[in-house]
């Protein structure tokens, strides 16, 4: 007997259902790094100085004094002429910013005022007579001289000698060969320095200080200040580079002892003698 056919098995069929392509997401734009710029340097502090000023530009003096002398035996200490010249410059400002901060804290009367304002006047009379005749073809300026006129009180004074002051920089060379020579315009300028620091001094103990005046006193102290530590950064490198030059010669090296910090007196840390002379 024949067995009965087995139905045919069915083929399963799969229905594959295309997916949707997940959306791409789309790509945010980079954001701009911002570009690092270096921190600015900090403003240089004004530190009080450790000894007195007066102290530090005579010890400065007597040093430039002795690189004169040993110039040729500090060269491979890294200290030359140029180095003697710089030390006199610097002490010389100390001294002007140190008078200026002088006069400021002793000012207490009008009289202080006065014999200050005098040198002003006859810079500021100078400076203008000057540029009236010398920089005659120049219309801008002759304007802003028409514009400065006469003095009508010491703001006045003040404002036009600053101007005046900047208007001789801008025409040094029409200036050059007259007697408004670099050297007077710097003892105009530290003129106008000194009244400035007098004028805020006495109207301080009159109790009529205004904002203006207190930036004038505290400014003539940080000038004072800048000018200490210029002179003393120098003074003290100087002194280590000649007991350098002189590591083996105990009496040469004493000559480049530096000053005493913080000494309430006028004493100096194994004060050099004078320079000996070249034989």
């Amino acid at each position: 007997m024949a067995k009965p056919k087995k139905p045919a098995a069915r083929k399963a069929t799969v229905k594959f259902t295309p997916r949707k392509a997940a959306a791409t997401p789309a790509l945010a734009a980079p954001t701009p790094v911002a570009e690092k710029r270096p921190a600015a340097p900090a403003a240089p502090v004004a530190r009080r100085p450790d000894a007195p000023p007066a102290l530090v530009a005579k010890h400065a003096r007597r040093l430039a004094s002795q690189v004169r002398v040993d110039v040729a035996a500090l060269a491979h200490a890294k200290v030359a002429a140029a180095d003697a010249h710089r030390l006199e410059t610097l002490a010389d400002a100390l001294d002007a910013a140190q008078e200026a901060w002088l006069v400021i804290q002793d000012a207490r009367a009008t009289g202080v005022v006065a014999s200050t304002r005098d040198p002003v006047r006859a810079g500021r009379d100078h400076v203008f007579a000057a540029l009236r005749t010398f920089a005659d073809a120049n219309p801008t300026t002759q304007s802003a001289l028409d514009d400065i006129g006469e003095v009508q009180g010491d703001d006045d004074l003040i404002s036009d000698t600053t101007r005046l002051l900047a208007l001789a920089k801008k025409h040094h060379h029409d200036l050059d060969g007259t007697d408004l020579t670099d050297a007077r315009l710097a003892e105009i300028r530290s003129a106008l320095g000194l009244f400035v620091a007098a004028r805020g001094g006495a109207q301080a103990a009159a109790g009529t200080t205004t904002q203006a005046e207190d930036e004038a006193t505290r400014g003539a102290r940080r000038a004072r200040n800048r000018a200490f530590w210029a002179l003393a950064d120098l003074d003290r490198q100087v002194a280590r580079r000649g007991q350098y030059a002189f590591r083996d010669d105990e009496a040469k090296r004493a000559r480049y002892a530096m000053y005493r910090r913080s000494a309430p007196t006028a004493a100096v840390e194994g004060a050099s003698p004078e320079p000996t002379p070249v034989k």
